[in-house]
Parts: C-alpha cells; sequence; structure tokens
C-alpha cells in the first residue's frame, strides 16, 4: 500500500485523537479509502480555486494512500496531471487512479456536481468567497475570484478534517459531518449567508516576527506565499527539516531538506513580503539583536515553556496558534490592561517533570539511570553503542531501533525517537501527549487563522477579537462563536503584572513604536 515514508507520525497522532486504535488498525481502515478530488473549469481559473486544489493534496497526499482526480470538464481534465505531480511530489509512493471505480469519497471544488461515482461514496462540495470558507454535502458551492487565500485555504482544512472523521467515525464520540455552513476567517465564526465580506486589499504588513517555522508556521507560509501586500517577515527558527517533519508541514515536498528559515525564503520568492531568515531560537535572536522593540510576533512553537520566554521579551503585540487533540486555535494579546497576555494561558499550576525525568520515562528506563541521563544532557555527550547497548538491555527499546541515533546527542534520540515517533516501541499516548503530533488539517488550519489575524487587525479590517478562538476539527463546525475573553487574574504571578516588566514595557512603546538601542530595563 502506498503510505508515504514518514507515516509513523500519522500513527503517532492518531495515538491521542482515536479512541482504541492500534497502528495495525489505523492503516487498515486507510487502506480501505479511495479520495478522490473532483474539479471544473471554475476551480481551475479562480485564484481562490487553485489554492483550496493546492492544500486539498498537500493535506490528502500525507495521509491517503489512494487518490483519484476527476476532471469535471475538458480545461480540468488537462490540468489533472499537474496535480497529480504534486501529489507525487508530496508523497511519492501515493497510487494515483484514474477511475472511479472503488472511490469512497469525494471533495467536489468548483460550480459542478461530480456524477457516476459509487453509491456508498461520500461527497462533500468545499468552495470560499474571499474571507468566506464554505461546506455542503447537498450542492456546490463555487469558488471567489479574489486573491484572498484564507477562505479557500480554511476550506481546505475543513474538507480534510470531514473526509478524516469520515474514515475513522468508530473511533470518534461526535464525527457529525458539516452539511451546509459558511465560515468567515475573517470574524472567525459560523455566519450566515449575508455575512462582512470586505474586499481583499494588498496591505503594508509593516515588521512581523514568525517565531517558529514548523507545523503551523509552514502553514502561515503556505497563506502569504503569493501576497501581494508588502512587508518584511522575519522568520526565526533553529531547526533544520527532517524525515520526521513531513507528515504535518504543509509547505514541504519529499525532496526538501535543510534549514527552515532557508526553504521559508525559497517559498516565498513569488510573495510581496521580504522574508529575513534567521536559523537560530528566540533567545539567541533576542539576544544577538540591536534593536529590542518587536512590533508584532506570530507565535508557532510547540512549548508552553517556549512561549513564556517569548512573552518576556516584551513584544508590543502578539499572535499565538496552537493545536491540541484535534482542535487549532488563535489568541491575540496586548500586555497592558485587563486582558491575558500570552504567558498568562500557560502558567503552570502544579510541578511538572525536569527534562532528564521526561527522557528517563520515555526511554523506559529505570530509576537508577536518571543520573546517567541528567549528566550526559548537561555535558551534551554523544550516545555510544555501548550506552544504546545498555538502553536495549532493559528489554524494552530493540537495538535496531536505536542504532540510527548512535554518536547523536542524547536530546536528538529524545525529540525525535521518543517524542518524534520513530523508535516504535516507546509510540504511546503518554509519550506523544508529551509533544503534541496533531494531523496535518490542524496545523495548516492553525496557521492560517493566525495569519488571517496579523493581516485583519494590520488591516484595520476589524477590532481585536476576544483573546481566544479554538475550533474543534473532529466534529462540525459550533453555530455559536468559538472565541472567548481570557483576562488577567487578580493573583496571577504572571509577568503582566509585575511592576519591573510593565515599566520596562511602558518604556520600550510608550511615544512612538521605533526601535530602541538598549534600553535600561530588560527583562
Amino acid at each position: 500500500m502506498a503510505f508515504a515514508d514518514y507515516f509513523a507520525k500519522n500513527l503517532q497522532s492518531a495515538s491521542s485523537l482515536l479512541r482504541g486504535i492500534d497502528p495495525e488498525a489505523f492503516k487498515e481502515l486507510l487502506a480501505k479509502e479511495s479520495v478522490a478530488i473532483a474539479f471544473d473549469k471554475n476551480a481551475l481559473t479562480t485564484a481562490e480555486g487553485r489554492k483550496t486544489l493546492d492544500l486539498l493534496t498537500r493535506l490528502l497526499a500525507r495521509l491517503y494512500p489512494v487518490l483519484t482526480y476527476l476532471g469535471l470538464d475538458q480545461p480540468a481534465k488537462r490540468a489533472s496531471k499537474d496535480l497529480e505531480g504534486l501529489a507525487q511530489a508530496v508523497n511519492p509512493n501515493v497510487d494515483l487512479k484514474n477511475s472511479i471505480e472503488g472511490v469512497t469519497g469525494c471533495i467536489v471544488v468548483g460550480a459542478t456536481s461530480a456524477t457516476g461515482l459509487p453509491e456508498a461514496c461520500k461527497v462533500l462540495f468545499a468552495g470560499s468567497d474571499n474571507w468566506l470558507a464554505r461546506l455542503s454535502t447537498k450542492k456546490p458551492v463555487s469558488s471567489g475570484s479574489s486573491p484572498n487565500p484564507f477562505g479557500a485555504g480554511a476550506a481546505a482544512c475543513f474538507a480534510v478534517a470531514n473526509m478524516f472523521r469520515k474514515t475513522f467515525a468508530a473511533q470518534l464520540p461526535n464525527p457529525k459531518a458539516d452539511e451546509d455552513v459558511t465560515f468567515s476567517v475573517l470574524d472567525m465564526t459560523v455566519v450566515k449567508k449575508r455575512s462582512r465580506n470586505p474586499a481583499w486589499e494588498a496591505a503594508d504588513l509593516g515588521e512581523v516576527f514568525l517565531v517558529g517555522c514548523g507545523a503551523i508556521g509552514n502553514g502561515l507560509l503556505w497563506a502569504v506565499r503569493d501576497f501581494s501586500g508588502k512587508g518584511t517577515l522575519h522568520v526565526i527558527d533553529g531547526e533544520a527539516l527532517d524525515m520526521t517533519n513531513l507528515q504535518r508541514y504543509a509547505m514541504t515536498l519529499a525532496k526538501d531538506e535543510g534549514a527552515k528559515t532557508e526553504l521559508a525564503k525559497k517559498w516565498l520568492l513569488s510573495s510581496g513580503l521580504r522574508v529575513e531568515p534567521h536559523p537560530q531560537c528566540w533567545e539567541q535572536y533576542v539576544s544577538e539583536r540591536e534593536a529590542w522593540t518587536f512590533e508584532r510576533l506570530a507565535v508557532a512553537v510547540d512549548t508552553e515553556v517556549a512561549r513564556i520566554h517569548i512573552q518576556a521579551s516584551l513584544p508590543r503585540i502578539v499572535h499565538n496558534s496552537w493545536t491540541q487533540l484535534g482542535h487549532a486555535g488563535v489568541s491575540r494579546h496586548g500586555f497592558l490592561g485587563t486582558g491575558a497576555c500570552m504567558a498568562c494561558l500557560y502558567m503552570p499550576t502544579q510541578a511538572g517533570f525536569n527534562l532528564d525525568q521526561l527522557v528517563q520515562r520515555a526511554l523506559r528506563l529505570p530509576d537508577l539511570m536518571l543520573g546517567e541521563v541528567r549528566r550526559r544532557l548537561d555535558l551534551g555527550l554523544p550516545t555510544e553503542l555501548g550506552f544504546l547497548q545498555q538502553i536495549a538491555s532493559f528489554g524494552v527499546i530493540p537495538i535496531e531501533q536505536l542504532l540510527p541515533f548512535e554518536n547523536k546527542k542524547l536530546e536528538e534520540l529524545y525529540y525525535r525517537g521518543a517524542c518524534g515517533g520513530e523508535i516504535v516501541a516507546v509510540r504511546d499516548g503518554e509519550t506523544a501527549r508529551q509533544i503534541e503530533v496533531p494531523m496535518a488539517f490542524q496545523s495548516a488550519l492553525a496557521g492560517i487563522l493566525l495569519a488571517a489575524d496579523v493581516y485583519a487587525e494590520v488591516a484595520k479590517l476589524r477590532e481585536r477579537l476576544p483573546t481566544r478562538t479554538q475550533i474543534n476539527l473532529l466534529t462540525a463546525l459550533p453555530q455559536l462563536s468559538p472565541s472567548d475573553q481570557v483576562s488577567k487574574s487578580v493573583d496571577s504571578r504572571c509577568i503582566c503584572v509585575d511592576p519591573d516588566f510593565i515599566e520596562a514595557y511602558q518604556e520600550r512603546y510608550s511615544s512612538t513604536f521605533t526601535q530602541v538601542k538598549k534600553p535600561s530595563k530588560r527583562p
């Protein structure tokens, strides 16, 4: 069966999302599926339609082993080869069919219905109109002609989420389909058909800092890759791309390699944005930067600790995004006033494990090994063959799974092997929860919502929304707003109520938002 080489990450994601699933059952259910993307001239000749088709291909090819492209008219039939080429670039193993025989699910993009599909095939119509993403199980919804990527991208994410719910309905608590729904990416809520939908304008984003170029960052980069406005996008991430990333990085192809920040610059060559890559962690970037003002941050990092550190650097405005157990979310923050800052959302409420304890537990090592684990982490020692054999001697992890990490640092064995899913023996719900590994459609949607949130505020298309928006992609879209306001707690231990941090923030941004050199207070 034509699963991607990086399919192990899908298995790890499933362990935390699906009730009672095991790796073989997960693969068997996917092996029974044959997903079609049907489209027509409307989808091909509109910017929004092309964007939806592009993201559908990038998401579906990462998960489903069999795809079929159905051109519903002659222009679409001629264009099918291009989409098939993209699917193969994402997953060289994908099985591409040219017949509707055996198709179990079909996503239709454009103004035309697909005919002749098998009776049991689930059909979903996906489209967009500028800021509005539309889904229907009854009739085509068409694609708009605007250059706005947000509605088109969200429609693709919602459609793939619906197909996922169809495939794994037995393992999900409420796998309800989106039968006839319009979602505004501008207001981030389900809306009636008559809703505000301001025309797209090529705004100047100014200076934006994207912190984290992983799965969510890829979603943001997908959304702005053809951005016709201008501005400077600083991309800050110290990691290189590797095979364990590809499952959920929407922009990547199987052949991609190298620093994530350099890939981001390459992907945005056709954008009006000037991309400045910074291949380093946020803390290092801040320590080396002459100016310590940060007008607007788009945060797409993995951990709570990283978000607290980022907030402590005192950016003026923060847009934060995340994925969690089937959800995609975005939040927006100032620092002063009554609203929660980003750190407020992630302040720890109880004691947790140190890194050495996490490594010991993830690798199933006995307590007597904790001191050795701590020593190796502190000194950055490589995991030589003898140490790997010692780990294997405890009878949980076969030496064959450990050998690829010979002479690598112990952190890499932990993050790539245990948390990243490369060590099958420890791939379970507990380890998966230590570092969240979402499905690609979750991460892509979170990144698109993040980009839309930044654009909507910079372009002054709306007032700032309530603090937090969170959407559950494992069931139908909510009929009530998924946003809620979060206030500072009166007994908060957060930095946003600390007098020294408040004074430093006010000094930094009191009069103008021009960059200042070496402020006197630097929390």
